[in-house]
């Protein structure tokens, strides 16, 4: 498996808070190094440019939820965390290929597993 510091890591997340706090607790759990984004725009050019092993994408944005970002992860076979409120998926036309869900507000203990559980698929493939 790859050392942990080597992975890339997209995280979407418009509000500057909760996208810092979800790369600090990225590096302090050692699941990668996170790149933050804060507008889907962004994220979606950030994808085009870069190999990402895992994409952290926060489902509700300002702009609406984020169908781009979850088509350009589908298309790049980049295994996908969705952070969704209470609602959860329903508004989202296009499922993630390889995903997992995590509602918020959700402990870092189950973020962490989640990310694991997807990269973990992810060497076994």
């Amino acid at each position: 498996l790859m050392a942990l510091a080597e992975r890339d890591i997209l995280v979407l997340e418009d509000d500057i808070l909760l996208g810092q706090l979800l790369c600090n607790m990225i590096r302090m759990y050692r699941i990668g190094l996170p790149h933050l984004s804060l507008s889907e725009v962004d994220a979606c050019q950030m994808m085009r440019e870069r190999d990402f092993h895992i994409c952290f994408l926060g489902l509700r944005l300002r702009t609406g939820v984020c169908e781009r970002a979850v088509a350009l992860a589908n298309a790049k076979r980049i295994p996908t965390l969705l952070m969704a409120d209470a609602e959860g998926l329903e508004p989202l036309s296009i499922q993630p290929q390889r995903g997992l869900v995590v509602q918020k507000p959700a402990s870092e203990e189950m973020i962490r597993d989640a990310a694991t559980a997807l990269l973990m698929q992810e060497a076994v493939r």
